[in-house]
This record gives C-alpha cells, structure tokens and sequence, in this order.
C-alpha cells in the first residue's frame, strides 16, 4: 500500500510550478537533478528530476512524465501539510544546495545545512558518509 499524503489544491499547483520555473532558471546551464524529499508519518516520497538546461531561454531537456511527477509532488511539498525538502545538484563541477519547505515556502539551506542533509540517512537519521568531490552551497531564494 502507497504512503498517504495530502491532495494539493490548484493553488498549490501554481506555486508548485512557479516554484520549479524558479529552481530550474537558477540552475543554469549544465546537467541537473532536482530531488524532492515529502514525509508523512508513513514514510517518505522521493521523486528525482534529472534535466540539463542547454541554452538560455531555450528550455531544457528532460523527461515530461518525471516532470509531472516531480511537479505533482512538489504541489504536496508548498501545501505545507508534509515535512518536505529539496536539493538541486548540478554536475561538472559538482555543486549541491538545498531548501526546506516551512509552511509551505522554500527556505534556502546555507551551505552548511546541505552538507549536513546529504550526510543524514532521512529515514534512519544515521551518518552516511557525503558524496566525494560535491561543493556545497547556499541555496538561492526561490520563493514566491
């Protein structure tokens, strides 16, 4: 059986969208994963959106049906009704930075708590050891 989370209004939606404009223009150009993370007291949801912007106001490329699914969960994440976060890591060179979602809205992570996020297993709470070579960063303000 599937983890319970609650239904996103069109509202939500919008700003989820906004909010993934947002998130994708910040990461310029290069090879990109968006990884959102939503927890219910059932367990957590996971969806990763790989995407590689390839010239400035020419779109990316990417899968639409991981965007949908990205997106939809994103709408749960700005509900405010789940704890929920998100990280954008970006390839060559490799760079992380993150946001947690408070009542909806992304707060940018500082460098420092990135690190720290991807060194917690989020369902144990148990050290794992950081990804080699990763530089992390402040994350911008995305937030609507």
């Amino acid at each position: 059986m599937g983890i319970r989370l609650h239904a996103p209004s069109d509202r939500d939606y919008d700003k989820a969208f906004d909010i993934f404009d947002r998130a994708t223009e910040e990461a310029g150009l290069g090879t990109h994963c968006l990884t959102l993370s939503v927890t219910s007291d059932q367990g957590a949801v996971i969806r990763r959106f790989p995407f590689e912007n390839i010239a400035i106001d020419e779109g990316m490329i990417a899968s639409l049906t991981e965007m949908n699914e990205f997106t939809t969960l994103l709408a749960v994440a700005v509900s405010g009704a789940h704890p929920s976060g998100m990280v954008l890591r970006t390839l060559n060179p490799e760079r992380a930075c993150g946001w947690r979602f408070t009542e909806g809205d992304p707060l940018p992570l500082t460098a420092a708590e990135t690190f720290s996020a991807y060194a917690t297993d989020i369902r144990t709470g148990e050290p794992m050891v950081p990804m080699p070579g990763t530089q992390y960063t402040d994350a911008p303000v995305i937030h609507i």
